[in-house]
């Protein structure tokens, strides 16, 4: 009797790769969206820049991995955030520019990158949570006063 078994096994072992796949194009389109956006203030490696912007590598691993966390960095690319803040036993006190001109996909990415800074080997934060953050206008400093919802 064939086994019906390894056709299917191997099915599921392409679609695996094929998401891991997606996941690593999703998180070097992300790469080059943060090089020309971001890495002005954050550094290319998003390690931060004292007394300018806060370290985003290494930082944000709990808050894309809570729910609240990923609605305040959604709110934080599509609204900006300012006020002061703590990262890394390091306090900073500045403005962010909102980048919502930019779509909810690439902002997706630029997430999806930060996430494997953050030791995240898949995306975290979906597009979804972009749409949502754009159905309210936010300040900057209300988007600041998420921040500590989502801790």
């Amino acid at each position: 009797m064939k086994s019906r078994l390894y056709p299917l096994c191997a099915a599921f072992a392409l679609a695996g790769a094929a998401a891991t796949a997606g996941a690593a194009d999703l998180a070097a389109q992300g790469k080059d969206v943060f090089a020309a956006n971001c890495a002005a203030c954050h550094n290319n490696d998003a390690s931060g820049i004292p007394g300018v912007a806060p370290p985003l590598a290494n930082a944000l691993r709990q808050r894309l991995g809570s729910p609240a966390g990923q609605t305040y960095l959604a709110n934080v690319l599509v609204h900006g955030m300012a006020g002061p803040i703590e990262s890394q036993g390091q306090s900073f006190n500045g403005v962010m520019p909102a980048f919502g001109t930019l779509p909810d996909e690439t902002l997706a990415a630029v997430l999806a990158w930060l996430g494997t800074q953050n030791g995240l080997a898949t995306a975290t934060v979906g597009t979804d949570a972009f749409a949502q953050a754009r159905t309210a206008r936010k300040t900057p400093g209300a988007v600041r006063k998420l921040r500590d919802a989502a801790n």
